[in-house]
């Protein structure tokens, strides 16, 4: 026999182990020592038991929440709150200028921002539908579009 495999022979149980402990216990110590940098990325190690998100992710979340919320109704109140605009030819009338609608072919009586508008010119309007004892009658905020000369 060789001088190693006699001193191998020669141990006690305990002392084969040492060896094998110090490293397990090395490798161990190592592990923690290089996972102690994830902490930092779940909260403090005091704090590991807190289930949930965080002020700041409540926070961000109620922000969002109200950016989405005043986007629709924006949306909604610029939907719903549309100026009416007709096309038609205007015309000179009793009472001024006038404009046959096309859809609806009713005939209103033009206020408001009219100097835009020439009689024989088919055009588009915007503005606000008002109904009083004349008839119809249609207040112009401004001129939308200037198609040209009515075609008969």
């Amino acid at each position: 026999m060789d001088f190693e495999t006699t001193l191998s022979l020669n141990r006690l149980p305990w002392e084969a182990t040492i060896p094998c402990l110090f490293r397990t216990s090395t490798a161990l110590a190592l592990c923690l020592l290089l996972a102690a940098s994830a902490f930092p990325q779940i909260g403090n190690l005091g704090n590991l038991g807190n289930i949930g998100p965080s002020k700041g992710e409540i926070i961000t979340i109620i922000a969002g929440v109200a950016v989405a919320i005043t986007a629709v109704g924006f949306f909604v109140y610029h939907e719903t709150h549309k100026h009416p605009s007709i096309t038609g030819c205007a015309a000179f009338g009793a009472d001024g200028l006038t404009l046959q609608n096309e859809k609806d072919k009713r005939v209103y009586a033009l206020s408001g921002d009219c100097a835009a508008l020439k009689a024989g010119e088919r055009v588009t309007v915007r503005g606000k539908k008002v109904q009083d004892f004349a008839g119809p009658s249609f207040q112009v905020d401004r001129l939308t579009k200037d198609f040209g000369s009515c075609n008969p």
